[in-house]
Protein backbone atom coordinates (compact mmCIF):
# COMPACT_ATOMS: atom_id res chain seq x y z
CA UNK A 1 0.00 0.00 0.00
CA UNK A 2 2.71 2.35 1.16
CA UNK A 3 4.70 1.84 -2.28
CA UNK A 4 1.19 2.31 -4.13
CA UNK A 5 0.68 6.07 -2.45
CA UNK A 6 4.98 6.64 -3.19
CA UNK A 7 4.65 5.96 -6.85
CA UNK A 8 1.95 7.83 -7.29
CA UNK A 9 3.47 10.78 -5.54
CA UNK A 10 7.02 10.51 -6.50
CA UNK A 11 7.47 8.81 -10.01
CA UNK A 12 6.40 10.34 -13.23
CA UNK A 13 5.97 7.10 -15.30
CA UNK A 14 3.14 5.09 -16.58
CA UNK A 15 3.70 1.53 -14.39
CA UNK A 16 2.08 -1.96 -14.04
CA UNK A 17 2.97 -3.13 -10.45
CA UNK A 18 2.47 -6.41 -10.04
CA UNK A 19 2.70 -7.81 -5.90
CA UNK A 20 2.29 -10.03 -3.52
CA UNK A 21 1.11 -9.56 0.25
CA UNK A 22 1.07 -12.47 3.62
CA UNK A 23 -1.97 -12.91 4.92
CA UNK A 24 -3.84 -9.34 5.04
CA UNK A 25 -7.44 -8.14 5.19
CA UNK A 26 -7.33 -5.04 3.02
CA UNK A 27 -10.72 -2.55 3.34
CA UNK A 28 -11.68 0.47 1.39
CA UNK A 29 -10.31 3.89 2.30
CA UNK A 30 -13.82 4.62 3.25
CA UNK A 31 -14.89 1.56 4.90
CA UNK A 32 -15.68 0.59 8.75
CA UNK A 33 -13.62 -2.22 9.58
CA UNK A 34 -15.71 -3.36 12.22
CA UNK A 35 -18.20 -4.12 10.06
CA UNK A 36 -16.44 -5.18 7.51
CA UNK A 37 -13.75 -7.73 9.37
CA UNK A 38 -13.37 -10.97 11.78
CA UNK A 39 -11.49 -8.55 14.45
CA UNK A 40 -11.97 -11.67 16.63
CA UNK A 41 -8.55 -13.09 19.37
CA UNK A 42 -7.47 -15.99 17.14
CA UNK A 43 -5.57 -18.58 18.82
CA UNK A 44 -2.20 -18.96 19.77
CA UNK A 45 -1.56 -21.08 17.47
CA UNK A 46 -3.14 -19.23 14.60
CA UNK A 47 -1.48 -16.33 12.63
CA UNK A 48 -3.15 -13.39 12.57
CA UNK A 49 -3.86 -11.13 9.51
CA UNK A 50 -2.77 -7.72 9.03
CA UNK A 51 -5.80 -5.12 8.63
CA UNK A 52 -4.80 -2.02 5.89
CA UNK A 53 -6.77 0.43 4.61
CA UNK A 54 -5.87 1.45 1.49
CA UNK A 55 -6.63 4.71 -0.64
CA UNK A 56 -8.81 4.05 -2.58
CA UNK A 57 -12.69 3.05 -1.86
CA UNK A 58 -14.29 0.11 -3.26
CA UNK A 59 -14.87 -2.98 -0.61
CA UNK A 60 -13.13 -5.28 1.57
CA UNK A 61 -10.08 -7.91 0.16
CA UNK A 62 -8.13 -10.45 1.43
CA UNK A 63 -4.68 -11.09 0.64
CA UNK A 64 -2.35 -13.78 0.92
CA UNK A 65 0.38 -15.80 -1.13
CA UNK A 66 -2.29 -17.15 -3.62
CA UNK A 67 -3.40 -14.20 -4.45
CA UNK A 68 -1.55 -11.79 -7.21
CA UNK A 69 -2.19 -7.83 -6.66
CA UNK A 70 -1.91 -5.91 -9.89
CA UNK A 71 -1.84 -1.88 -10.26
CA UNK A 72 -1.80 0.74 -13.20
CA UNK A 73 -0.22 3.70 -11.67
CA UNK A 74 -0.59 6.04 -14.76
CA UNK A 75 -0.42 10.01 -15.67
CA UNK A 76 -3.98 10.87 -16.42
CA UNK A 77 -5.54 14.72 -17.60
CA UNK A 78 -8.95 13.68 -18.21
CA UNK A 79 -11.06 10.58 -17.98
CA UNK A 80 -9.63 9.87 -14.77
CA UNK A 81 -12.38 7.17 -13.69
CA UNK A 82 -12.69 4.54 -16.25
CA UNK A 83 -12.27 0.89 -14.92
CA UNK A 84 -12.78 -1.25 -17.94
CA UNK A 85 -9.76 0.36 -19.52
CA UNK A 86 -7.74 -1.28 -17.05
CA UNK A 87 -9.68 -4.61 -16.62
CA UNK A 88 -9.94 -5.07 -19.85
CA UNK A 89 -6.00 -6.04 -21.07
CA UNK A 90 -6.36 -8.04 -17.41
CA UNK A 91 -8.89 -9.68 -18.98
CA UNK A 92 -7.40 -10.47 -22.59
CA UNK A 93 -4.95 -11.60 -20.42
CA UNK A 94 -6.28 -14.31 -18.72
CA UNK A 95 -8.41 -15.41 -21.92
CA UNK A 96 -5.15 -15.90 -23.53
CA UNK A 97 -3.54 -17.75 -20.61
CA UNK A 98 -6.45 -20.55 -21.41
CA UNK A 99 -9.28 -18.60 -18.62
CA UNK A 100 -12.63 -17.70 -19.65
CA UNK A 101 -13.98 -15.07 -17.74
CA UNK A 102 -16.64 -12.02 -17.56
CA UNK A 103 -16.16 -8.46 -16.47
CA UNK A 104 -19.30 -7.59 -14.52
CA UNK A 105 -21.72 -4.41 -13.95
CA UNK A 106 -19.65 -3.99 -10.70
CA UNK A 107 -16.16 -3.35 -12.92
CA UNK A 108 -14.78 -7.27 -11.49
CA UNK A 109 -13.76 -10.20 -13.43
CA UNK A 110 -15.87 -13.02 -12.94
CA UNK A 111 -14.76 -17.05 -14.03
CA UNK A 112 -17.63 -19.84 -13.65
CA UNK A 113 -20.20 -16.94 -12.43
CA UNK A 114 -17.61 -16.48 -9.49
CA UNK A 115 -15.35 -13.49 -8.46
CA UNK A 116 -12.03 -14.06 -8.92
CA UNK A 117 -11.01 -10.00 -9.27
CA UNK A 118 -12.12 -6.96 -7.54
CA UNK A 119 -11.28 -3.77 -8.59
CA UNK A 120 -10.75 0.05 -7.32
CA UNK A 121 -9.42 3.64 -8.17
CA UNK A 122 -7.85 6.51 -6.48
CA UNK A 123 -7.22 9.69 -8.52
CA UNK A 124 -5.16 12.63 -7.67
CA UNK A 125 -5.41 15.39 -9.45
CA UNK A 126 -2.91 17.31 -7.67
CA UNK A 127 -0.76 15.42 -9.77
CA UNK A 128 -2.71 14.34 -12.59
CA UNK A 129 -2.19 10.96 -11.35
CA UNK A 130 -4.37 7.77 -11.14
CA UNK A 131 -4.14 4.55 -9.19
CA UNK A 132 -6.15 1.26 -10.68
CA UNK A 133 -5.72 -1.99 -8.77
CA UNK A 134 -7.22 -5.20 -8.60
CA UNK A 135 -6.38 -8.54 -7.22
CA UNK A 136 -6.59 -11.70 -9.04
CA UNK A 137 -7.13 -15.23 -7.13
CA UNK A 138 -5.06 -17.86 -8.17
CA UNK A 139 -4.20 -20.04 -5.15
CA UNK A 140 -5.68 -18.32 -2.58
CA UNK A 141 -7.11 -20.11 0.89
CA UNK A 142 -10.50 -19.13 0.41
CA UNK A 143 -11.81 -21.00 3.35
CA UNK A 144 -9.61 -18.38 5.01
CA UNK A 145 -10.39 -15.54 3.02
CA UNK A 146 -14.10 -16.44 3.61
CA UNK A 147 -13.66 -16.34 7.38
CA UNK A 148 -11.53 -12.75 7.58
CA UNK A 149 -13.56 -10.60 5.69
CA UNK A 150 -16.26 -10.94 7.95
CA UNK A 151 -17.34 -10.48 11.49
CA UNK A 152 -17.83 -13.29 13.58
CA UNK A 153 -20.77 -11.50 15.44
CA UNK A 154 -22.16 -8.59 13.49
CA UNK A 155 -22.11 -5.26 15.51
CA UNK A 156 -25.41 -3.07 15.73
CA UNK A 157 -23.82 -0.27 13.96
CA UNK A 158 -25.53 2.90 12.12
CA UNK A 159 -23.05 3.99 9.59
CA UNK A 160 -23.04 5.94 5.90
CA UNK A 161 -19.59 4.27 5.19
CA UNK A 162 -19.18 1.68 2.17
CA UNK A 163 -19.97 -1.73 2.48
CA UNK A 164 -18.94 -4.64 0.38
CA UNK A 165 -20.93 -6.55 -2.00
CA UNK A 166 -20.39 -10.03 -0.95
CA UNK A 167 -20.10 -12.26 -3.99
CA UNK A 168 -18.92 -16.29 -4.41
CA UNK A 169 -15.16 -16.59 -5.18
CA UNK A 170 -12.88 -18.91 -6.68
CA UNK A 171 -9.56 -20.00 -7.99
CA UNK A 172 -8.40 -19.75 -11.37
CA UNK A 173 -6.11 -22.35 -10.97
CA UNK A 174 -9.37 -24.75 -10.74
CA UNK A 175 -9.81 -23.43 -14.33
CA UNK A 176 -6.63 -23.89 -15.77
CA UNK A 177 -3.18 -24.67 -13.48
CA UNK A 178 -0.62 -22.87 -14.65
CA UNK A 179 1.56 -24.40 -11.96
CA UNK A 180 2.82 -22.85 -8.83
CA UNK A 181 1.60 -18.99 -8.14
CA UNK A 182 5.14 -17.52 -8.95
CA UNK A 183 4.50 -19.41 -12.74
CA UNK A 184 1.14 -18.16 -13.04
CA UNK A 185 2.77 -14.60 -12.66
CA UNK A 186 5.71 -15.06 -14.91
CA UNK A 187 3.04 -15.86 -17.63
CA UNK A 188 0.87 -13.31 -16.86
CA UNK A 189 3.53 -10.52 -16.97
CA UNK A 190 5.12 -12.18 -20.65
CA UNK A 191 1.42 -11.72 -21.98
CA UNK A 192 0.71 -8.44 -20.92
CA UNK A 193 4.33 -6.90 -21.33
CA UNK A 194 3.46 -7.95 -25.33
CA UNK A 195 0.01 -6.89 -25.31
CA UNK A 196 0.62 -3.36 -23.56
CA UNK A 197 4.42 -3.42 -24.97
CA UNK A 198 6.48 -2.84 -22.15
CA UNK A 199 9.20 -0.43 -22.27
CA UNK A 200 11.46 -2.77 -19.48
CA UNK A 201 10.20 -5.12 -16.82
CA UNK A 202 12.03 -4.30 -13.19
CA UNK A 203 12.04 -6.19 -10.22
CA UNK A 204 12.02 -3.80 -7.40
CA UNK A 205 11.89 -4.22 -3.15
CA UNK A 206 9.68 -1.54 -1.61
CA UNK A 207 12.29 -1.44 1.57
CA UNK A 208 14.75 -0.51 -0.46
CA UNK A 209 13.58 2.94 -0.66
CA UNK A 210 13.61 5.40 2.34
CA UNK A 211 10.33 7.14 1.42
CA UNK A 212 8.28 3.66 1.56
CA UNK A 213 9.63 2.59 4.68
CA UNK A 214 8.53 5.95 5.78
CA UNK A 215 4.77 5.25 4.90
CA UNK A 216 4.99 1.94 6.50
CA UNK A 217 5.95 3.43 9.91
CA UNK A 218 3.96 6.84 9.41
CA UNK A 219 0.44 5.85 7.99
CA UNK A 220 -0.14 2.15 7.06
CA UNK A 221 0.94 0.60 10.49
CA UNK A 222 -0.62 3.06 12.40
CA UNK A 223 -4.19 2.31 14.29
CA UNK A 224 -5.30 6.23 13.87
CA UNK A 225 -5.20 5.38 9.79
CA UNK A 226 -6.72 1.87 9.69
CA UNK A 227 -9.17 2.18 12.40
CA UNK A 228 -9.51 5.96 13.12
CA UNK A 229 -10.27 6.94 9.49
CA UNK A 230 -13.44 5.21 9.93
CA UNK A 231 -16.02 7.21 8.88
CA UNK A 232 -18.41 8.62 11.77
CA UNK A 233 -20.70 6.20 13.08
CA UNK A 234 -23.09 5.61 16.10
CA UNK A 235 -22.91 1.92 17.87
CA UNK A 236 -25.35 0.37 20.27
CA UNK A 237 -24.67 -2.22 22.62
CA UNK A 238 -26.23 -5.05 24.06
CA UNK A 239 -27.83 -2.77 26.89
CA UNK A 240 -29.21 -0.33 24.39
CA UNK A 241 -26.79 2.17 25.23
CA UNK A 242 -25.76 3.82 22.04
CA UNK A 243 -22.39 5.66 21.60
CA UNK A 244 -21.46 8.33 18.69
CA UNK A 245 -17.93 7.25 17.02
CA UNK A 246 -15.68 9.85 15.58
CA UNK A 247 -12.16 9.41 14.57
CA UNK A 248 -12.38 5.99 16.31
CA UNK A 249 -12.94 7.22 19.17
CA UNK A 250 -16.54 7.88 21.25
CA UNK A 251 -17.38 11.65 21.50
CA UNK A 252 -21.01 11.43 22.90
CA UNK A 253 -22.97 8.36 25.21
CA UNK A 254 -24.41 8.68 28.34
CA UNK A 255 -22.19 7.12 30.36
CA UNK A 256 -20.21 9.98 30.09
CA UNK A 257 -16.35 8.15 31.19
CA UNK A 258 -16.14 6.71 27.84
CA UNK A 259 -15.58 9.97 26.35
CA UNK A 260 -12.64 10.22 24.30
CA UNK A 261 -12.02 6.73 24.41
CA UNK A 262 -11.19 4.06 21.45
CA UNK A 263 -13.80 2.14 20.19
CA UNK A 264 -12.50 -0.96 19.99
CA UNK A 265 -11.38 -0.22 24.30
CA UNK A 266 -14.93 -0.27 24.85
CA UNK A 267 -15.70 -3.12 23.02
CA UNK A 268 -12.99 -4.93 25.23
CA UNK A 269 -14.38 -4.00 27.95
CA UNK A 270 -16.13 -7.24 28.74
Amino acid sequence: MALEEYLVLQSKEDILLFYVNEDSVVIGKHQNPWREVNLSTPSKSQNRHKIVRRLSGGGTVFHDLGNINFSFIRNKKADFVNFREHIEPISAALEALGIPNSISPRNDIFVNEHKVSGNAEHVNSKVNRILHHGTLLYDSNIIKLNGSIKPTKPLAIKTHAVDSVRSPVMNMREVADLGETSDFLTQLIETLSHDLKAKSIQKITPSDYPDVNELVTSKYTTWEWNFGHTPQFTYTNEDGVSFKIRKGHVTECPETQWIGKRFDTLLNDK
